[in-house]
């Protein structure tokens, strides 16, 4: 059989496409920018954006990342090993190290590759990796190329610290990785860490905390170790640029002995162009900002928790979260997508949410600091004006 017969095959795009749904790679042009963003020539409230803290146009990011290509080029133009590393980045990692309370980091040029390499030069033969069941991807394909090499991985309960208690305790004695997010990307739930701490240090287990979507918006703009009271408690930590800290690219935090090991065995880091300078120097401006404004709350949680009993309000069915991400569920795939498209046609823009990368099928919200009042009223009005055409099957279960 030909390989890509079933590339070939392959309808799901097609069957969204052909009713006038497609929600996904839609061509943005231009920035969001004040709570909004330009979609097919129109304006539109853009709903949909990780970057909480809104520093993508923020004139201090631009000017650092202007700057870095006018000194140092477009590219770092060669694997750190050998030819692209950087000072701006040694810089980075060492305000990184500083801001976060980790001996050293260690920066990757995209977040996925950060926790594909850590997950994976770190487990091997005899070695077990625990995942809690909604992990991201890059955490799961980590541990499938740890597999690979003859670790074993198994996934505990979603948020659950005794299920993985129950695993550990029946587990061969053997060395082991728990692997968690620390704020759950598509739900907006935050790992309960404290608990999961515990967990490890009574087992013996080493604890991975994935703080993309926690990064800038938790515990000071530290994330959720922070939050939680588990600083010097949680031994690795990586984080993404490309949410709050407006670039691309991402990092691991350890103590300096694990770095120097990863900078010298994760296919990832090695294998890989340093990361460009104006990404470089992009994120380490952001970093500077949300430490900078650290005592003050950002914006994007009281406008999540405003929007959010908007929402809830107005009927619709919006599940629980701590942070700037809303989930709106919905009963089945149609009303889904039939309600994100009629939201971009009435000038709101969400993130259309389907199995496997979240649970059921749900509008992804996410507010940032650039979401005023009147942002905010006006996206609330657009919600209500719709309700009769997005919730039938709710008005008629009430």
């Amino acid at each position: 059989m030909d390989l890509l017969e079933k590339c070939r095959a392959y309808t799901r795009a097609d069957e969204t496409r052909d009713v006038g749904l497609y929600p996904f790679y839609p061509a943005f042009q231009g920035p969001a920018e004040g709570g909004q963003a330009v979609l097919d020539g129109a304006e539109v409230c853009m709903l949909g954006s990780s970057g909480y803290r809104a520093l993508s146009v923020n004139a201090q990011v631009i000017g650092a990342a202007q700057d870095a290509i006018a000194l140092y080029g477009t590219s770092a133009t060669g694997s750190r090993l050998l030819s692209g590393n950087l000072d701006l980045h040694e810089n980075l990692e060492a305000d990184l190290a500083d801001f976060f309370g980790y001996e050293a980091a260690l920066v990757f040029s995209a977040g996925y590759m950060t926790n594909l390499g850590v997950v994976s030069a770190l487990a091997g033969p005899g070695d077990q990796v625990f995942l809690d069941e909604k992990a991201h991807a890059s955490l799961i394909d980590g541990a499938r190329l740890a597999e690979a090499s003859g670790a074993v991985m198994r996934q505990f309960a979603h948020n659950d610290p005794n299920d993985l208690a129950r695993q550990l305790a029946a587990a061969p004695s053997t060395s082991s990785l728990v692997a968690t997010d620390g704020v759950f990307s598509m739900e907006g739930d935050l790992a309960p860490v404290a608990e999961l701490v515990a967990v490890c240090e009574e087992f013996g287990a080493t604890l991975l905390v994935d703080d993309a979507h926690g990064v800038g918006v938790f515990g000071r703009g530290r994330g959720v170790v922070e939050q939680t009271g588990m600083r010097g408690r949680v031994p690795l930590m990586t984080l993404t640029f490309s949410k709050a800290l407006a670039s691309q690219g991402g990092a691991v935090l350890a103590d300096a002995k694990t770095i120097d090991f990863l900078r010298h065995t994760s296919r990832p880091q090695i294998f890989s162009s340093g990361l460009s300078p104006a990404d470089t120097a992009a994120a380490h401006a952001a970093l500077r900002e949300v430490r900078r404004h650290a005592e003050a709350e950002p914006d994007a949680l009281a406008a999540a928790a405003y929007l959010r009993r908007a929402l809830d309000a107005l009927g619709y069915d919006v599940a629980d979260s701590a942070g700037p991400v809303i989930p709106v569920r919905f009963p089945d795939q149609l009303s889904m997508l039939s309600a994100q498209r009629l939201l971009v046609e009435h000038g709101v823009y969400t993130n259309a949410v389907l199995p496997p990368a979240g649970e059921g099928h749900q509008l992804r919200i996410a507010c940032t600091d650039a979401h005023t009042p009147d942002v905010l009223e006006a996206a609330i009005g657009v919600f209500a004006s719709l309700r009769e055409d997005l919730l039938p099957r709710y008005r008629q279960a009430a």
